[in-house]
């Protein structure tokens, strides 16, 4: 039997928390570093620009536990008692649902790349310093 709807869809949305997982602890070790930054403290004023970085970070995060909790939601939605929902099962709905989680996924990560690559342009002028 080939691949059904719901099971095709679990699997983006398993991939989809496999990646949030990945971009969270980047940004675990962009807050370390950010973090070391304060503590040199030899760079007047820098703490603001610091917290700006933070501030960018956190709010992408807070999109990605967002996306987190709609996968759950939608995984759940594809499942009955821990199998995989028949197509025939698969409305109008369903389909609007993930695709919509998969629009607002890859709008996320390329916001999440931009401050990635905003953050690691910050830190190499600091470091440097």
């Amino acid at each position: 039997m080939g691949t059904s709807i719901a099971e095709y869809f679990i699997d983006e949305l398993v991939e989809w928390n496999r990646l949030i997982a990945f971009y969270n602890g980047e940004m675990g070790e962009f807050e370390h570093k950010l973090a070391e930054v304060i503590q040199r403290n030899t760079i007047p004023n820098i703490a603001l620009e610091v917290e700006n970085e933070q501030d960018k970070l956190n709010a992408v995060a807070e999109k990605f536990n967002l996306l987190q909790v709609q996968i759950q939601r939608q995984e759940a939605a594809l499942r009955t008692d821990g199998t995989f929902i028949d197509n025939a099962m698969i409305n109008t709905e369903t389909e609007k649902r993930q695709n919509e989680l998969r629009r607002n996924m890859q709008q996320t990560e390329r916001e999440y790349v931009d401050i990635k690559y905003g953050c690691y342009n910050f830190l190499s002028g600091i470091f440097r310093k």
